[in-house]
């Protein structure tokens, strides 16, 4: 009997990591009109301590007639928003390596067990996002380990209240727009915000 094994492509960008300011906003498509579905991941990470006047808002909407110029269907409301309340930053002090789950800090006042912090360079090179497992003695212990290794030279920046969602799943056979909208606060922190998928290609037959 033949069996069906799926065939995924992974990281494919959405929304390239990028700044977004308060009062603006940045969109991005994904093409699935010849693929089964796709898995999309949204994260956003606060550039700073202080809080948006307004919630981002995170659209995810089908395309009517797979027609990219017109046929955008505005939904009300919005599956997804970030917090509002004032954050934590701080710095990279001490080498931390790629593999190992501490994160050496300058500070780790503010922080707790449970916060999902942002780790991010001026350009974006050693993005990363965790969850923090518990407070360590100038440290902040993740439950996963380092992707990039952050030097204290480079004194990579560490904040709190990072949104990172669960993983959307979108149908295939249309294309989708996804805009992450900052335009309703008039103050606040910058962010760092990206987008992946993970696309439902086809599937192979043995």
């Amino acid at each position: 009997m033949a069996t069906a094994t799926p065939i995924w492509t992974d990281n494919v960008s959405v929304i390239a990591a990028a700044t977004l300011t308060a009062g603006q906003r940045t969109r991005g498509t994904l093409d699935l009109r010849t693929k089964f579905g796709a898995f999309l991941f949204v994260r956003m990470g606060r550039k700073g301590t202080a809080a948006p006047s307004s919630a981002i808002q995170v659209q995810i909407r089908r395309v009517l007639n797979n027609d990219a110029a017109g046929g955008i269907h505005p939904a009300s409301g919005s599956p997804l928003q970030s917090g509002t309340a004032a954050g934590t930053a701080t710095t990279v002090n001490l080498d931390s390596n790629a593999g190992q789950n501490l994160l050496n800090v300058t500070s780790n006042a503010g922080f707790a067990a449970g916060d999902v912090v942002c780790i991010y360079d001026a350009a974006f090179t050693r993005l990363e996002f965790h969850r923090v497992s518990k407070i360590a003695p100038n440290a902040l212990a993740l439950d996963d380990n380092l992707g990039f290794t952050h030097t204290a030279a480079q004194a990579d920046n560490v904040t709190r209240h990072a949104e990172v969602y669960p993983p959307v799943w979108l149908q295939g056979g249309t294309l989708w727009e996804l805009v992450i909208d900052y335009g309703a606060a008039t103050t606040g922190a910058d962010y760092v915000v990206e987008s992946r998928a993970q696309v439902y290609d086809s599937d192979s037959i043995a």
